[in-house]
């Protein structure tokens, strides 16, 4: 049965090549294109020749230049032949690209994830090629937010699909496009889970190629020997801006949208929303204070999001040199003096880079509350002192830990 299955689909794609091929070789074979378009409402679960053959037809078609139409200000609407049948290409590529954003949402995953690759082809194809004149860098961004609008789905997990996005937010005119997109489509007042999961999982794919900070992107300046990697560029046209300043703004707005959701009804949300401020937007955050409410509240949760959020928490304090307070100053001075003690000894069994951050930590801890300065120097101390060791029992501390583990596991 899947023997015979292979045959036919190879003998449907071989007619859909002879059909595109007498397309694009002569126009008595026009309807060609309606006829594909129409095999479309047959399908029901594999598209992936059909979307093959559109993206052939109209790659071609754009680099010939068929799908130009100049219009002219206060000039009557040319009705000539010609003018009438570059209007019904033109209706018959909006067909396309639609079949194409529906084909994403159903049917087989190959297909889906065909039908992505497709609609960001047409778009790079209508980027090179555009269907109105134009001299400068164009970028076809209303294509780049219907995709969008299709990744941000609140009932269908877009997972699988978002990360094969990523192969396109390589190129630093979708990755900038994208943050204005996203920034402007993004928010949502009460968002389903699925939605904040497609929107942060989107939202870190964008972040995948570094931003360049003000320093960075000085020292870029003066060492431009690598080009970027640009999706819509032309030789011979004028080369695209990359403002990194841009990016960062629009990142921020798209942080901004996460930010007030409430994430702790979704843990897998919420832990992606941890992993993708720690990972991508600490160093691009304009307001960091902005994000210790967040990382303060996450400790309490407990697993993977508190350690989480406790490397958020040494990240604002390494990167941002902030004040971050753990715990309030209305704790008792006991509590936070144990959770300082700990993460010395944490520190010094650390690696050097991770001891650092530690050490920072304490120092905040320090400043934050002052009666912890008796644990460093403490002039009253009796002599000889009270305690001629350290009364810590490390095996005790080690049963602690592992009959915690015990009962999270247990919850779990």
């Amino acid at each position: 049965m899947a023997a015979v299955q292979q045959n036919l689909s190879k003998m449907i794609s071989a007619q859909l090549r002879n059909k595109a091929t007498e397309f694009l070789n002569s126009r008595k074979h026009a309807n060609n294109v309606a006829d594909i378009l129409q095999m479309f409402d047959a399908e029901s679960d594999n598209y992936t020749s059909l979307l093959l053959t559109i993206e052939v037809i109209f790659t071609e078609l754009l680099k010939r230049g068929d799908l130009v139409q100049e219009i002219i200000p206060l000039k009557p609407i040319d009705h000539s032949p010609e003018a009438e049948y570059t209007r019904w290409l033109r209706e018959c590529y909006e067909a396309a690209l639609a079949r194409c954003l529906e084909c994403v949402r159903r049917g087989r995953l190959s297909s889906r994830l065909q039908a992505l690759v497709t609609a960001c082809k047409l778009l790079q194809a209508e980027g090179r090629y555009p269907l109105e004149p134009t001299n400068g860098f164009y970028f076809p961004s209303v294509r780049l937010k219907n995709i969008f609008i299709v990744l941000l789905d609140s009932e269908i997990s877009m997972s699988a699909l978002i990360a094969r996005f990523q192969e396109f937010t390589e190129y630093k005119d979708v990755q900038q496009y994208g943050l204005k997109v996203l920034s402007s489509i993004g928010y949502k007042k009460s968002p389903s889970s699925i939605y904040m999961q497609n929107y942060l999982e989107l939202l870190d794919k964008l972040l995948a190629v570094e931003i360049p900070t003000e320093a960075k992107s000085k020292a870029k300046e003066r060492d431009d020997e690598k080009e970027d990697k640009v999706l819509c560029a032309v030789e011979g046209k004028p080369k695209f801006a990359y403002h990194p300043v841009v990016c960062r703004r629009h990142a921020n707005r798209c942080w901004g949208f996460a930010c007030q959701w409430s994430l702790c009804g979704s843990p897998r949300a919420h832990r992606r929303a941890l992993l993708l401020l720690v990972e991508r937007l600490m160093p691009l955050l304009a307001k960091p204070h902005l994000a210790t409410d967040m990382l303060c509240d996450s400790l309490d949760a407990g697993g993977p999001i508190s350690m989480l959020a406790l490397q958020g928490v040494l990240e604002l304090v390494l990167l941002h040199n902030m004040c971050v307070c753990v715990f309030g100053r209305h704790l008792p001075e006991g509590l936070v003096a144990a959770f300082a003690k700990r993460v010395s000894r944490l520190a010094l069994v650390a690696a050097p880079e991770d001891a650092l951050a530690l050490l920072q930590l304490l120092a905040n801890l320090l400043l934050r509350h002052p009666a912890l300065k008796r644990m460093i120097c403490c002039d009253d101390t009796p002599t000889p002192p009270l305690m001629s060791g350290d009364p810590i029992i490390e095996n005790q501390i080690a049963f602690c830990i592992s009959k915690r583990k015990t009962k999270l596991n247990d919850r779990q």
